[in-house]
């Protein structure tokens, strides 16, 4: 029983885990949507830092995403809500950052999915 307490007592906040993959400069390499990007489209001029609770977007390159997402964001389990509202499931598996858009069912087509790498 004394066990079962002293595991119970020693459990960290979801958030701080959360924070700590998030943490940090990503690059976008890929996006999958039905935007009918080209096989060989270079993304990088995207880019997205999460610090803290705040999201900053960087957009250099021919194509602008998450322009308006910038700002305080919270993280509930796996999914993001953006300052906008947009709110996007996340995974992120060794150093790719997976982003897919939380849809609206009644709405064809607004599906994206986004892999960052980190760096």
């Amino acid at each position: 029983m004394v066990l079962g307490v002293a595991l119970c007592s020693c459990t960290k906040d979801n958030d701080d885990v959360e924070g700590t993959l998030l943490e940090g400069k990503w690059e976008l390499t890929n996006v999958s949507c039905f935007c009918g990007f080209g096989v060989d489209t270079d993304f990088s001029g995207h880019k997205i830092t999460f610090e803290g609770d705040e999201l900053t977007v960087e957009n250099s390159g021919q194509f602008e995403f998450l322009t308006d997402a910038a700002g305080k964001f919270t993280v509930e389990g796996n999914v993001i809500t953006f300052v906008n509202g947009r709110q996007y499931t996340y995974e992120v598996k060794l150093n790719v950052l997976e982003l897919t858009f939380v849809d609206n069912p009644g709405i064809a087509d607004d599906e994206i999915f986004m892999a960052y790498k980190r760096g």
